[in-house]
């Protein structure tokens, strides 16, 4: 069912379209529908972008099918500090995105090329609703973060480390291509009563002229395990 605008607008501190600049993740508030552009804009203050990751915590060894019917409880709020994506070999520290001077929200920056970002103002990852985490896909010197997010396949898993020491386990639902201009903005930031994670980049054809891809990757996971590692 879709969301008014107005509480897409509470979801997303005014809902969400989504743009890229040379592979970097633009999403753009709006009331009034989906609004698209092309440039990135004046970037707010950012928080400090974080060099290392954790310890790689040990990937659950449960088969795809239990794991995909497991749904764990929400945890409590904590800062997550990396995100791991085993099949694709991604261990990449986690940056905190919140809103630049427009009100959309602020992009990772283009280097180190492995960093991803936490939208902060939405849930972490582990709690109750849609925890959102963007990354580029390439620069203008090679691939980035989430390069090879387009092979995540459903009952694959997903980890994020925490700052209380933590660990939230995801399984994989379903990967779709989009286009930004059919972007699924109720999907991606809607109410949920489960504790879910949103993986967004870009994809599709660029556009030279706009300096834009085309298309996003979203991928939609659910929490499967909260745990604190030994040691």
């Amino acid at each position: 069912m879709p969301l008014s605008p107005s509480r897409i607008q509470r979801l997303a501190l005014g809902g969400a379209a989504v743009a890229t600049l040379a592979g970097v993740l633009l999403i753009w508030v709006g009331i009034s529908g989906m609004i698209f552009d092309g440039s990135s804009g004046p970037a707010a203050a950012r928080s400090p972008v974080p060099t290392n990751v954790p310890r790689r915590p040990p990937v659950l060894t449960e088969p795809a099918d239990v794991l995909l019917r497991t749904f764990a409880r929400p945890m409590n709020r904590s800062v997550p500090q990396a995100v791991y994506i085993p099949r694709i070999g991604v261990a990449a520290p986690l940056m905190q995105l919140g809103l630049d001077s427009r009100g959309a929200i602020e992009n990772p920056p283009l280097a180190p090329a492995n960093i991803a970002g936490w939208y902060r103002h939405g849930p972490a990852p582990g709690q109750r609703g849609p925890a959102v985490i963007t990354g580029h896909l390439d620069t203008s010197t090679g691939p980035a973060v989430f390069a090879r997010l387009d092979r995540v396949r459903r009952g694959d898993q997903i980890q994020v480390m925490r700052s209380d020491g933590s660990v939230a386990v995801f399984v994989v639902d379903k990967r779709e291509h989009v286009a930004k201009k059919d972007f699924p903005t109720a999907r991606v930031y809607g109410d949920v009563d489960y504790p879910g994670l949103r993986l967004v980049t870009c994809d599709g054809v660029f556009d030279r002229t706009a300096h834009s891809y085309k298309g996003n990757t979203i991928v939609y996971a659910h929490l499967v395990r909260a745990y604190h590692p030994p040691g």
